[in-house]
């Protein structure tokens, strides 16, 4: 008869397969909040990346056509900043002496001595406050005449102020030469994790945005100063 064969079978212990679990989760934790961190930092620097563009983007297109307010090779043409346009482009009326998001200009582009009705020689921006968009006027020469179209999202704030040669506050367009811009852009999301205690104001104190305080989204502020250097 063989002798019977003796088995020795080896496993883990309760105790040690609960400091393996225990062990296991701490692990599985502590990656998920470096992951959940990492994502969150990436989310964070996508939206500021996106509002430093349309800052940019915007603020680019206000300052090139508001420097080449009154462009007049001819010097036949009538040209400057305005309160309104001719016909069939006359669908606003700025009070200069009140307005603070809205700008009107004209300029001679194509140099034949008279202003066009058409977009490059006929120039408008407004902020939308309901949609907050930065809109820049189509102008035409087809009745009913031109329509505001929408060239920059998430705008909380448009400040003009326009100013004379001598610095003073300007209350009428033909005393414009100067105009300091101030543009507030917000990410297109709330980010919970994060609360924006920020007042934002233009450079003489003026709060742009007075809903903006105490809510989860990133803003930046841009301003700068454009001289019409075709009127001075």
């Amino acid at each position: 008869m063989k002798p019977r064969l003796l088995q020795h079978c080896s496993g883990f212990t309760i105790a040690e397969l609960m400091v393996y679990i225990a062990v296991s989760s701490l692990l599985t934790i502590g990656m998920y909040q470096t992951f959940n961190a990492q994502q969150k930092s990436y989310v964070t620097q996508n939206y500021l990346t996106e509002i430093q563009q349309s800052l940019r983007s915007g603020m680019y297109l206000m300052t090139k056509d508001i420097r080449s307010t009154g462009y007049n090779p001819s010097g036949r043409a009538a040209v400057g900043f305005v309160d309104t346009f001719a016909a069939p482009n006359d669908k606003f009326v700025i009070n200069y002496a009140l307005a603070t998001n809205m700008i009107a200009l004209t300029t001679d582009a194509d140099g034949d001595g008279s202003v066009d009705p058409n977009a490059l020689e006929q120039i408008a921006y407004r902020h939308n406050a309901a949609n907050r968009t930065l809109e820049r006027f189509i102008s035409t020469n087809v009745l009913p005449g031109g329509t505001w179209e929408a060239v920059l999202d998430n705008v909380d704030a448009v400040n003009f102020l326009y100013l004379q040669g001598n610095g003073a506050v300007a209350t009428a367009a033909s005393d414009i030469r100067t105009v300091e811009i101030a543009l507030l852009v917000r990410s297109r999301s709330p980010d919970a994790q994060f609360l924006n205690t920020t007042v934002y104001k233009n450079k003489q104190g003026t709060v742009l945005c007075p809903t903006c305080a105490n809510d989860h989204y990133h803003r930046r502020l841009l301003t700068t100063t454009v001289q019409a250097r075709n009127l001075s």
